[in-house]
């Protein structure tokens, strides 16, 4: 049973609809790939990468402000967020984390994302047999 973790940007727990930047929490879900269901585990506060002491992804005192961001989410697999920026998708990236803006009830995304999962899962499968179909030939 293979399970990955999303994080949320919601204002009010139902809706994706914060930016990346101004989000001052995540709602963190674990989600069952095989069968689709997830579950609410925690709301991470985050310190918000757009703040009055520095732009969005500017230096702060303990670094630049979206890498911190990005670092309190390093355990998950998605973002999903009502906007986000370059800068802010490169500093999930170097954490293996794929961003999405997406403005959806919060379990509409989470089911997108695990369709989406399970699409290149049977794409790669499909891949692999052709593969080796075509070595055994």
């Amino acid at each position: 049973m293979e399970k990955y973790k999303v994080a949320v940007a919601s204002s009010d727990g139902k809706t994706v609809d914060t930016h990346f930047g101004h989000a001052q929490s995540f709602l963190i879900f674990e989600v069952d790939e095989q069968t689709g269901a997830f579950e609410d585990v925690e709301e991470r506060d985050v310190r918000a990468a757009c703040n009055s002491q520095a732009s969005c992804g500017g230096r702060i005192e303990e670094g630049d402000s979206m890498d911190l961001a990005a670092k309190a989410l390093e355990d998950v697999d998605y973002v999903l967020v009502a906007k986000i920026g370059p800068h802010a998708i490169r500093a999930l990236a170097r954490y293996n984390i794929t961003a999405y803006d997406i403005v959806l009830p919060i379990d509409e995304a989470i089911n997108k994302i695990n369709e989406f999962r399970l699409k290149i899962k049977a794409r790669r499968n499909k891949n692999k047999e052709v593969l080796q179909n075509g070595k055994d030939s």
